[in-house]
């Protein structure tokens, strides 16, 4: 049940107004960014909310607007937008389409801009919470999906059938230890953005084949793409292409890929057959209705 500081609640059963809107977002790299709608920024202790920092900073330059807080009745679920103006300061371009905004964390709350130091025990009233959705790029301003946690609900619960495996290689129903099939590389030599050699991966043709590659250096570091294929000599095609420039000598870290069979992937390569979690063996549509 939310609840609402003694004093922050004097102050609204006073008639004071001397509230604004601010948001918090902590990106998947654990990066923590704040926003307010007042024309002066901020310092917030957001420790208490389990953030790391104890001195935020919440920007006033960025020119939050958010969309009317309303919060649905029922499992619907509470979609709001942010709008920014685009300075390239902040939400730069290349790093919303390389997704690294994807899936943040935020949180808005109402707080008194009144007093000199803000506190979330005495000053603060938190609204609402989610993840960030779909980012919009725009002329002069970016507008952000702000995704309330009932979206969670929104997920597909349980497994259908398939003929290839379900798990992700090395989760936690797979099993197998990723760190002998991680390997380190560096691009030797660029075609584009999607298809780059490292000469030193001396592993066999497709054995990164619907791996992942995360790149540790250059400009693309931090971010990872899957492997569409990779040849003999270490030449690797991306699924898709990487937002940032790729350089000769960029490093990385592979990891060895599998299709998801049975026989090729799951017995021959990984050794993980009591693992496997799909039905290969299972009977067709035509099987099933064909004329005995």
């Amino acid at each position: 049940m939310k609840t609402i500081p003694a004093a922050l609640q004097a102050h609204y059963d006073s008639g004071g107004t001397s509230v604004s809107h601010a948001l918090v977002i902590q990106r998947t790299d654990g990066q923590l960014f704040g926003f307010t709608s007042n024309d002066r920024p901020f310092v917030l202790d957001v420790t208490p909310w389990g953030y790391a920092s104890s001195a935020l900073t919440f920007d006033a330059k960025q020119g939050l607007t958010a969309s009317n807080l309303v919060s649905t009745s029922g499992f619907a679920v509470d979609n709001m937008e942010l709008t920014t103006l685009d300075d390239g300061s902040l939400f730069q371009r290349d790093e919303v389409l390389a997704g690294v905004w994807r899936n943040a964390q935020w949180r808005i709350f109402r707080y008194r801009w009144d007093v000199p130091a803000p506190t979330i025990a005495n000053d603060v009233e938190t609204l609402h919470r989610g993840t960030v959705g779909e980012i919009t790029l725009g002329a002069a301003t970016i507008k952000v999906e702000l995704r309330g946690l009932k979206q969670l609900l929104q997920q597909s619960v349980g497994e259908v059938s398939t003929k290839t495996c379900r798990n992700r290689l090395g989760d936690g129903r797979c099993r197998v230890d990723l760190a002998p099939w991680t390997h380190a590389g560096a691009i030797t030599a660029v075609a584009d953005k999607r298809t780059f050699t490292a000469a030193g991966l001396a592993q066999a043709a497709d054995y990164f084949g619907e791996g992942v590659i995360t790149f540790t250096s250059g400009a693309n570091k931090g971010l990872s793409q899957k492997v569409r294929t990779h040849a003999a000599g270490g030449v690797i095609t991306l699924v898709l292409p990487m937002v940032m420039t790729v350089a000769v000598g960029d490093q990385f870290t592979a990891v060895a890929g599998c299709r998801k069979r049975l026989m090729e992937d799951c017995k021959a390569k990984f050794g993980n057959v009591p693992n496997f979690r799909g039905e290969p063996h299972r009977p067709t549509t035509d099987d099933l209705t064909r004329t005995p």
